[in-house]
């Protein structure tokens, strides 16, 4: 029988494996109502019932009474909760960075240590737990997104334009931060067990990248190479989340050793899933895919299952495929039936069946 692991395994080495293998997230207001749902409140009894193969792991953040009651980010910015129909999420209110303009302002900012601000303990009893299933880790996001929180992303972009050797020096010294991050969770005690290493680094919009390719290749680059190399030296897979229209980048990231790619927003520019299979299916494994602005959310559990074959046949042929989410968290106007459909269909649907 195979296991889940070796189901996401083989999409990574873009093999074929007796069924596409199957991911998932949602927000936490979806996670209540599928615990309902299914009369269980346990994510991996839930992850059982939606035949997912994934699951991730994150570091324990210590933070003091103080940052809990200001929702102040181990980094230093600041959040608020907005509410909206259904949910809630943290929405930026300040950048530390922002209208401090000198490189001193950099050097004094007060900068994680990652030996004192992230725990992986947990790791050595939680990953042998799940040892069936492929193990992804996530401590940080990328330099990029993590400067942009910071800064302020119309400051920081400002910089990348007219303030070079700011926009460098502070994504470099993130970079430096997360290379030790990233470091300190892939050796960590039950870290063995791990295949993936995650990073999210949002640099594209719905119609095409944040920046150019020049600005691209200067100040993202760099980290994005370092970061792969730490997880292959260590044995692992990278998985890297860009949302929105990718295309224009993809061949850097791919340059840049990233095994996977996470959510595949089919409608964004670009984002077609027959040109990204014929144009970099061999190059890297898509993970996503599922539409959740105008299928998941307003189709029917028909409509869906036929979106659900349809991405299966296109991006699963000969592996390289992990269907899940088109966006990371599904959202909360997706109906129950609506994600009961697409992983059910998911389950069942092989027609690249290796068995």
């Amino acid at each position: 029988m195979v296991t889940s692991k070796e189901r996401v395994m083989a999409a990574v080495n873009h093999k074929v494996s007796d069924r596409t293998a199957i991911t998932f997230d949602a927000q936490p207001e979806l996670y209540e109502s599928l615990y309902r749902h299914i009369g269980n409140k346990s994510r991996e009894a839930l992850l059982d019932f939606l035949h997912c193969d994934t699951w991730m792991v994150f570091p324990q953040t210590r933070q003091s009474d103080q940052e809990k009651a200001l929702k102040q980010s181990l980094w230093g910015w600041r959040s608020v909760q907005a509410n909206y129909n259904g949910g809630s999420y943290d929405e930026l209110c300040w950048s530390p960075l922002a209208g401090k303009d000198e490189l001193s302002d950099i050097d004094k900012h007060a900068w994680p240590d990652p030996a004192k601000r992230q725990d992986y303990s947990h790791f050595a009893s939680e990953i042998p737990a799940h040892k069936d299933r492929g193990i992804i880790g996530a401590c940080c996001w990328g330099a990029y997104f993590t400067a942009s929180f910071l800064r302020g992303m119309d400051n920081l972009l400002m910089d990348m334009a007219i303030n070079v050797p700011y926009a460098d020096k502070l994504i470099g010294t993130i970079s430096e931060i997360i290379q030790a991050m990233v470091t300190r969770m892939v050796t960590a005690p039950g870290a063995e067990g791990m295949d993936i290493v995650y990073m999210a680094d949002d640099t594209c919009n719905h119609r095409a990248p944040m920046f150019g390719p020049e600005m691209y290749k200067k100040f993202v680059m760099p980290y994005l190479s370092k970061m792969t190399a730490i997880a292959h030296k260590h044995g692992k897979k990278f998985l890297l989340h860009t949302c929105g229209a990718v295309r224009q980048v993809l061949p850097m990231i791919i340059d840049c050793g990233v095994d996977m790619l996470e959510p595949i927003q089919i409608t964004a520019a670009g984002m077609e899933p027959a040109g990204l299979k014929r144009d970099f299916g061999k190059h890297i494994c898509f993970y996503g895919g599922v539409d959740l602005q105008h299928v998941l959310n307003r189709g029917t559990p028909q409509s869906v299952a036929g979106e659900v074959k349809r991405l299966i046949d296109i991006l699963g042929k000969d592996g390289g495929y992990i269907l899940g989410p088109g966006h990371t968290y599904i959202q909360v106007d997706a109906p129950i039936e609506n994600i009961v459909a697409m992983y059910e269909t998911a389950d069942q649907y092989r027609p690249h069946s290796a068995s």
